[in-house]
């Protein structure tokens, strides 16, 4: 009796044993029956999958009550996964002409596996990357845009996975169009910025690179990052002509510099940027409550200057700090001339002072999202009463703490056009609690857009509108819009660039009705 549960046991066990080797074939061939179905050239037709939408459907199903029985299966199973998700997120709101368009794309829990309810970017980072610690995944794991390694339509395999990834990477790393070499000079994928620490643990990116590079690249080579291309890896048949004009970033690799170092992108490490950057506002009238204007009968001068440090700690995170001066001019006649401000003379009517110094960060909250950037500064008041309620001189700035956040996004239209904007809320802090009794904090939200115009490599004209709201107890209590124009130009080639603009005010509330002169210089070392 013993030995016959003895031998039923041992015909489970191996019964069991054959039904998870079933399963785990099954999985694979459908998997790769699938992309052999819609994957040409590394490209996905998209258009098809649509029109056969039972067979994604059962395959994502199969995905989800799939169970891993060894490391190397989850790993090359995840990898499926993460490629089949990505189409599915694309046929689902498709036509599409990015993953970017797609709200939540890779932050949404849409992906069914291991029992649980992943993202994409938790599949990436917290299943694959964090766990395996294996750079090659960056280059099977496809993530839906012509920027990434194109996809294969072979499924990943526990058996054949290391050869898979050790392939992959190396047809990435030798591909002339994924890594462009052009002098001295590496062109590398954003990739390689989003993940740098992937790539750097215990090397250099050029020493990684090598490791799959048939012919080496020399270690002194500098690095640069060509733009990544986030339009949708769909295929189109040869048969079908694209009308569309579309952005290719390949022709804007070798971007010039006012272009491509725009407010919201970071320097690597090293890299610094010094910005001397003046600001002339003048006003004769100003905005009543109702928005009409009304005449004060003379001109009033604000000149501020700000000087500005930023340096990349890495591709993430840049450090610096800001130092203001501001200098007032007051009851000067209405015909006098603005730039008098500039005089800096010591009279009743003018003030000058190192009117603020503090320190600011700038961090990428999402890596693929390179060019959306948050920065904050911390100003702290230096000079005494600089609204003149003691010592009777005039009104030059706040007696407060600022902190100052800006979000910055930039988008880029063809080769030659750019929209910029800016979100920047500004929170006060009164250094001395106000003697009517208010609060301490008030706020301002300023919202910029510019649109850019490049018609040669270094020079630029942009034109500007802003709306900036201040705070108080009841909601808005003043604000203000202004318009403007301006340029920049590159006086030596990646090396100095000079900025100048002008602006109106034209409407507001509570506000004045004056006109800003703005020029800046601004150092780049790369």
């Amino acid at each position: 009796m013993r030995k016959i549960s003895y031998i039923l046991l041992i015909n489970l066990i191996l019964s069991n044993t054959s039904i998870a080797q079933n399963n785990e074939k099954s999985i694979y061939q459908s998997i790769d029956g699938f992309y052999k179905n819609y994957i040409t050239s590394g490209s996905v037709d998209y258009k098809l999958i649509k029109s056969n939408l039972p067979e994604l459907d059962s395959l994502v199903k199969k995905i989800g009550v799939y169970a891993p029985i060894s490391d190397q299966d989850k790993k090359a199973f995840l990898i499926n996964a993460y490629n089949v998700f990505v189409i599915k997120q694309l046929v689902d709101a498709y036509p599409v002409k990015s993953p970017q368009d797609v709200s939540g794309f890779y932050d949404n829990k849409i992906c069914n596996v291991l029992g649980k309810k992943f993202s994409l970017n938790e599949i990436e980072n917290n299943e694959l990357r964090k766990v395996y610690k294996d750079p090659r995944f960056h280059f099977v794991l496809v993530c839906g845009a012509l920027g990434c390694p194109p996809i294969i339509n072979d499924a990943y395999t526990p058996e054949k996975l290391e050869t898979q990834l050790t392939v992959q990477t190396k047809l990435a790393l030798n591909n002339n169009e994924f890594l462009k070499i052009e002098g001295n000079k590496v062109f590398l994928s954003e990739i390689f910025k989003w993940y740098e620490e992937d790539f750097t643990k215990q090397q250099k990116v050029i020493e990684f690179v090598n490791q799959y590079r048939d012919v080496k690249i020399p270690t002194d080579y500098t690095i640069d990052y060509y733009p990544y291309d986030w339009r949708i890896n769909e295929y189109v048949p040869v048969n079908e002509v694209v009308k569309e004009e579309v952005f290719n970033p390949e022709n804007n690799r070798n971007v010039n510099n006012i272009q491509k170092y725009t407010p919201s992108v970071l320097f690597k490490r090293g890299q610094w940027e010094y910005k001397f950057f003046n600001n002339l506002y003048s006003q004769t009238m100003g905005f009543e409550s109702n928005g009409n204007k009304v005449d004060y009968g003379n001109r009033s001068n604000y000149f501020t200057s700000i000087n500005q440090f930023l340096i990349g700690v890495n591709s993430n995170i840049n450090i610096g700090a800001d130092v203001w001066v501001n200098s007032v001019r007051v009851n000067d006649g209405v015909k006098d001339s603005p730039f008098n401000v500039l005089k800096f003379e010591n009279t009743p009517n003018t003030r000058t002072e190192i009117a603020y110094a503090g320190p600011k960060i700038k961090i990428i909250p999402f890596k693929k999202l390179s060019h959306l950037s948050f920065q904050t500064t911390f100003l702290i008041p230096l000079a005494d009463d600089m609204e003149g309620k003691k010592n009777g001189r005039p009104y030059l700035n706040r007696d407060s703490y600022i902190s100052i956040t800006q979000i910055f996004y930039d988008y880029s239209i063809a080769s030659k056009f750019q929209l910029f904007f800016q979100v920047s809320p500004w929170i006060y802090i009164a250094k001395n609690n106000p003697s009517d009794g208010s609060s301490r904090f008030s706020v301002s939200s300023p919202t910029s857009i510019f649109f850019s115009y490049f018609p040669t490599k270094r020079l630029t004209f942009y034109v500007q509108q802003e709306f900036w709201p201040n705070y108080g107890n009841k909601g808005i209590n003043s604000w203000f819009r202004q318009e403007g124009l301006g340029m920049k130009l590159q006086i030596i080639k990646g090396k100095l660039e000079a900025e100048t603009s002008y602006t109106r005010f034209t409407l507001g509330a509570n506000s004045g009705a004056g006109e800003t002169f703005n020029f800046g210089l601004r150092i780049i070392h790369l």
